[in-house]
């Protein structure tokens, strides 16, 4: 008797196996920067101490480690907590993007260049300060996620809006960190009326380029969750600006430092979109 087959259409084990390969190294590198931290705090309080990057004698190897020390717990949790919530956010919008690579490279930078860039731009600082803390690392992956929710939004929301679009939302986020963190003495109408203008303004110069969209093309992907998961990055995003600067000390009484988490944030953004937009 004649038996007939038909061959299944779709994923080989093989491919299937490449598959769980790539998720699982995706899930260790998502585990390196816990593992670390974790890992240095349990180092004797007087060899950590003597790991923190101190501006009036900078050295090297603390450039690097200062930004993986914690002198207490409350800092080390808080920022568990920061990068448990951010990062695996960011995975998620730059997976479902199509832009899996850009984080890994982007991640590895953050976790191996930014201690050495974010630690020598506070050379030119007052010689007294010191700093440590993975702070400035999560402010690094909220840039991503910035970039990432435009992408995500580009991909599967809307076919109005495009990766390029990604410093208007920079630019309001900024608005929103200004209110947050600039002394009232200072000229913080002025700052904020400029982030918001510059924003506008981009999307104005955007609007005039490519038409008022119709309503069906602004919504055109928002069926079957897919807008839960962009509101939920765009969520943890608006996150960064209370958390991140519209508190006036740490969990061990130290004072934020502002600028190295707006450089941070910043810094991290400006590499994602050279290398996503202008370099790709």
């Amino acid at each position: 008797m004649a038996e007939s087959s038909q061959r299944t259409v779709g994923k080989t084990p093989r491919d299937s196996d490449s598959v769980r390969f790539w998720y699982v190294v995706d899930l260790l590198l998502l585990c390196v920067g816990p593992v670390a931290l974790l890992a240095v705090f349990s180092v004797p309080i007087a060899v950590r101490e003597e790991l923190v990057f101190r501006i009036a004698s900078p050295r090297v190897v603390t450039a690097y480690t200062s930004h993986y020390i914690h002198l207490t717990e409350s800092h080390l949790v808080g920022n568990l907590v920061s990068y448990v919530v951010v990062a695996p956010t960011a995975y998620v919008l730059c997976l479902q993007s199509h832009r899996r690579w850009l984080f890994r490279k982007a991640l590895l930078t953050f976790l191996l260049v930014f201690p050495f860039a974010l630690s020598a731009m506070q050379l030119a600082f007052d010689r007294h300060r010191q700093l440590y803390g993975f702070s400035s690392i999560n402010a690094a992956l909220f840039g991503l996620l910035c970039f990432a929710v435009v992408s995500y939004t580009s991909t599967h929301l809307s076919s109005t809006v495009d990766e390029t679009d990604a410093p208007a939302l920079l630019f309001f986020i900024m608005a929103i960190i200004t209110v947050l963190s600039v002394p009232s003495r200072a000229w913080m109408g002025e700052i904020v009326v400029l982030s918001v203008g510059i924003g506008l303004a981009y999307v104005v110069t955007l609007l005039s380029y490519i038409g008022i969209p119709e309503w069906d093309e602004v919504v055109d992907g928002w069926s079957g969750g897919r807008i839960e998961v962009g509101l939920l990055g765009l969520g943890v995003l608006l996150l960064f600006p209370f958390f991140g600067f519209n508190q006036q000390f740490t969990g061990d009484g130290a004072v934020f430092d502002l600028y190295t988490h707006l450089l941070g944030f910043c810094l991290a953004f400006i590499v994602v979109y050279v290398t996503a937009v202008i370099l790709e």
